[in-house]
């Protein structure tokens, strides 16, 4: 791009991060956990409150959310450090995940060498999904998540650029954010001993693993939760005979995936490695799989967010595989599309709009 077409560009950065800050709905932490049914943020506030300390034996945080203490330890421990609110800790971590997202949208968009049009897309599709950046203005307590979605957007540039070291650094760093990050381990073991690094996969291996014993150990000193690891196979006891209320679960997560469809109209590039894209496609497969799995009765209507969390790194991987210049040639498709991502970003309960409310999955 010339000056001119980067001029632009960070303009509409500019813009879109305005618009989703100016029409995100905003609660106070107590009507996002009861207002709002943002349930796990109770379990990490209770741990932020806490802080320096560590909750013992305690009720008010789940098992699962007690894995995940690291972010929310520091967020806490700041907050006694400087002697401010814990929420509002949660919301400058939670921006300054957003600013590095969006600089690694960016640096994304320079190494695939992206026209103006293509990264302007590319841009919208990342920055304007519902269940990332306005999720997380909206409920800031779930900053781990925004993190995991940077780490997300770097896992796929090392997959892609081969860089090994740091794949293995974000690996092993990703379990103390959610335990999602077992299909990222897989992924980087396979794509390690795919390149045949077997020393690098044996330290990812002891790593990988030592992070599962802390976060483990951790858990069970908090939490006296057990672990619900029924919802691994929950889906297993769903009665099948309630056909409309599984459909409507397994179509729920195209509401964040539905604009990747464009891969359609798309051409494929010639300069592709095929085994990369098998390594990114497994890995998203995992993260999707996991709340189909939980069922209807499990994954409720977290489905779509928690099968949300491979968005960027599928994102991402259509335009490794896919060059978009000929669709967008067309302005009046092109506006369409970027008007239709607008919109799409106006989630019923984290925007101030209400238009999509008859996608709430808890209403059937």
């Amino acid at each position: 791009m010339n000056n001119n077409q980067t001029y632009v560009y960070y303009f509409y950065v500019i813009f879109s991060f305005i618009f989703i800050v100016l029409t995100t709905n905003y609660l106070s932490l107590h009507d996002i956990i009861y207002v709002a049914n943002q349930a796990d943020s109770l379990s990490y506030s209770e741990i932020a409150k806490h802080a320096p300390g560590i909750p013992r034996d305690t009720a008010l945080v789940i098992k699962i959310v007690a894995q995940r203490f690291l972010v929310h330890y520091l967020v806490g421990s700041l907050a006694d450090i400087f002697k401010i609110d814990f929420f509002l800790v949660y919301k400058i971590f939670t921006f300054a995940f957003i600013f590095l997202y969006a600089f690694l949208i960016n640096f994304l968009r320079k190494k695939f060498k992206l026209d103006l049009k293509e990264s302007i897309l590319f841009f919208s599709l990342l920055f304007l999904n519902p269940y990332i950046v306005r999720h997380h203005i909206f409920n800031p307590a779930a900053a781990h998540d925004m993190l995991f979605f940077c780490l997300g957007l770097i896992f796929i540039y090392t997959i892609v650029n081969k860089n090994y070291f740091i794949n293995l650094l974000i690996t092993a760093f990703s379990l103390y954010l959610r335990q999602t990050s077992i299909a990222l381990f897989v992924g980087s073991s396979i794509f390690l001993l795919i390149n045949r690094k077997i020393k690098l996969f044996l330290i990812l291996l002891m790593f990988y693993f030592l992070s599962f014993l802390i976060i483990i150990t951790v858990g069970k000193y908090i939490s006296v939760d057990d672990f619900p690891i029924y919802l691994a196979y929950e889906i297993i006891f769903y009665d099948f005979s309630q056909v409309s209320k599984l459909i409507r679960f397994l179509l729920l997560p195209l509401v964040a995936f539905f604009p990747l469809f464009i891969v359609f109209f798309a051409k494929i590039k010639k300069k592709i490695d095929n085994k990369n894209i098998f390594i990114i496609l497994f890995v998203c497969l995992m993260i999707v799989g996991q709340p189909i799995l939980a069922g209807p009765n499990g994954s409720l209507g977290n489905v779509g967010r928690l099968a949300n969390l491979c968005y960027p790194i599928l994102a991402t991987l259509c335009f490794y595989i896919f060059d978009f210049k000929k669709i967008l040639r067309n302005e009046y498709i092109y506006t369409g599309i970027i008007v239709g991502l607008l919109t799409w970003s106006l989630h019923p309960t984290f925007s101030k709009f209400n238009i999509f409310s008859f996608l709430r999955f808890y209403n059937y």
